[in-house]
């Protein structure tokens, strides 16, 4: 006897799962709030580092802006490698993550900028999920069902060629950083000579930068820096050979350049005598941007 046509239909219908199942089991799918999770942690993350670098360009701070694109670039290779999968790469970000957040709150209490205090504790609760939460692994697992070697080599490969090209980038920054400062050395001894030996107002004049001469109170206040220096200072001699550091800043589009600070010392009228100069370059040659000396009893001079 042939089944009616209704129980047929009735038999292979599907059947909703029951309510209090969904309560008590939860979500079947957990890897959808994984990609939910990675996909809300990769828009801020993007627009952080977007913040960070385009701050960097504005300000001009090439040394942080290259290392710190190099960080972006390895983060987004480990991001990309969560996504397709490779689960333990999360717990990799997911503690540098909250190494960052720590010190941000840390940072941000000793020096009481709320707004750190906020943005670290928002990252270390995203990389508590990132490290911790199951939905994220289920996605993963869910990711490698569907992976294509062939794309990951590609992308892997891409990014090889972005890391090795900003460690070339760092390497010239380092050698060019090298350079200049062999050149603000010697710029600085001679610098020191000509103000602290020689007195010679000329060389400072035309050598300062429209900072300097601004705040120096001009060519009258820089002239009086001179004059005082001479009868506290005397004629300062045995200048050591300058020590000191610089940084490179950009300017866009193509401008670079060097700044820092230079060190030495000499013998003055009452002893040793300590002398600081900030130098800059931007093609325009070697310019002097302050200069100050002192004894140790705190006497000295600025300019």
């Amino acid at each position: 006897m042939a089944r009616p046509a209704y129980e047929s239909l009735c038999v292979s219908a599907p059947q909703s799962v029951p309510l209090w199942k969904e309560v008590v089991v939860g979500d079947t799918e957990p890897w959808r709030r994984g990609r939910l999770f990675l996909i809300i942690y990769g828009i801020i993350s993007l627009a952080n580092h977007a913040f960070i670098l385009v701050n960097f360009v504005i300000q001009g701070q090439l040394d942080p802006l290259v290392f710190n694109a190099t960080l972006m670039a390895l983060f987004w290779l480990q991001f990309y490698f969560i996504w397709i999968g490779v689960s333990w790469v999360r717990w990799i970000q997911a503690g540098f993550a909250l190494l960052v957040a720590s010190a941000l709150i840390i940072w941000g209490l000793r020096d009481g900028i709320m707004f750190w205090v906020g943005l670290g504790i928002v990252n270390f609760g995203l990389a508590a999920y990132l490290g911790l939460a199951p939905s994220v692994y289920f996605f993963a697992k869910h990711q490698r069902e569907k992976r294509n070697w062939k794309e990951v080599i590609a992308v892997a490969f891409v990014f090889v060629l972005l890391l090795a090209s900003f460690g070339a980038g760092i390497l010239g920054l380092a050698g060019y950083r090298a350079r200049r400062l062999a050149e603000a050395r010697e710029f600085a001894d001679g610098a020191f000579r000509h103000i602290f030996t020689e007195h010679d107002t000329q060389f400072l004049l035309e050598r300062t930068t429209e900072r300097l001469m601004k705040e120096g109170g001009g060519i009258n206040g820089l002239t009086r820096f001179l004059q005082q220096t001479t009868m506290r200072a005397g004629d300062v001699h045995d200048i050591k050979p300058s020590t000191g550091a610089l940084r490179c800043w950009y300017q866009f589009p193509l401008g670079l350049g060097t700044y820092g600070e230079v060190i030495s010392e000499g013998v003055g009228d009452r002893g040793r005598v300590k002398l600081w100069m900030r130098i800059g370059e931007g093609g325009q040659g070697w310019q002097i941007d302050a200069v100050w000396w002192n004894y140790s009893d705190g006497i000295g001079g600025h300019g």
